[in-house]
């Protein structure tokens, strides 16, 4: 027996689920993840979505949410990151304009 477009998409959903969980934990040990490849799977569960029945789509509710609460979160994350690299960047310009001085 194969699977059905629509339980693959549930699939997707846990893999995507497990992806940003794990990069995040990633981020914060100061390992980043190559999420370059993800717009296009999130794109495409969307889609699946959308085109799926009425009940279907309920079933995957509680998945998609899940996603878009990780989602921000690492999205959170990163900009944490982006503004402590941007703060050091910035102390580290000060201290070498003191050190030429």
């Amino acid at each position: 027996m194969t699977s059905s477009p629509i339980s693959d998409t549930l699939t997707e959903l846990n893999d995507l689920c497990r992806f940003f969980l794990q990069a995040e934990a990633d981020l914060k040990e100061g390992r980043v993840t190559d999420a370059s490849h993800v717009d296009e799977r999130v794109s495409n569960v969307c889609k699946a979505v959308e085109t799926a029945l009425p009940d279907q789509q309920k079933e995957h509710l509680p998945l998609l949410t899940t996603l878009i609460e990780l989602l921000n979160s690492y999205e959170q994350s990163l900009r944490a990151l982006q503004d402590t690299l941007e703060k050091d960047k910035s102390e580290q310009g000060e201290k070498s304009d003191h050190a030429g001085a």
